[in-house]
């Protein structure tokens, strides 16, 4: 009885389950791999090593490599959801997305963005992934549209996003060359956009 009272309050509060837990800290362990040794050095086991469990539980919370990528490009747009919200509470739409994308502060995350590149990567080669990331880049240049309030055109919009993943790919290969640069050059992308648009 107790018990069930127990997994019902944990159901209705929202509280992870140890299953969602245990794939989070999985797909944690699958970043830290990827972000370190690629997608080929990903392998099960090393990611079963790295999250300090047996490689049958990693098969046991995912079917494959796939999976965990597929799980890890969710978990990578939430989080670049959350920090973009964060910002929002002092900044306007298009500038919150914008430092969220590239500002590299205490709350930027170096793995993040190596496993960007790592996603991207992989996508060229699988074609259930590189539609995954299509729907994505499309749903993101939409996104960036909407917080301009539909000032930039796609094309505007497709701009403003391969900046951001250029800077991704130079971030996770020279972060200090980004810093100092591109959240100021995306800055001043955006002012003239939105200054030819006006």
């Amino acid at each position: 009885m107790v018990r069930t009272v127990v997994w019902l309050y944990n159901q209705t509060m929202g509280r992870p389950s140890v299953r969602e837990r245990r794939r989070a800290e999985i797909v944690e362990a699958f970043a830290r791999v990827l972000a370190a040794h690629g997608y080929s050095g990903a392998t099960i086991a090393a990611v079963a090593q790295e999250a300090g469990v047996a490689p049958g539980l990693v098969h046991h919370h995912f079917a494959n490599k796939a999976d965990m990528l597929a799980s890890l490009l969710a978990d990578l747009m939430d989080r670049f959801r959350r920090r973009t919200r964060s910002i929002e509470a002092s900044a306007e739409p298009l500038t919150a997305y914008a430092a969220a994308a590239v500002r590299l502060d205490a709350t930027a995350d170096a793995i993040a963005a190596r496993c960007w590149v790592g996603v991207l990567a992989e996508a060229v080669r699988n074609p259930t992934l590189f539609a995954q990331v299509r729907r994505l880049v499309d749903s993101e240049i939409e996104a960036i549209r909407r917080r301009s309030s539909y000032r930039f055109s796609p094309h505007d919009a497709g701009a403003v996003l391969a900046f951001v993943v250029g800077a991704l790919v130079l971030g996770a290969f020279a972060p200090r060359k980004t810093a100092g640069f591109a959240a100021p050059a995306l800055q001043t992308l955006l002012e003239s956009l939105i200054a030819r648009e006006s």
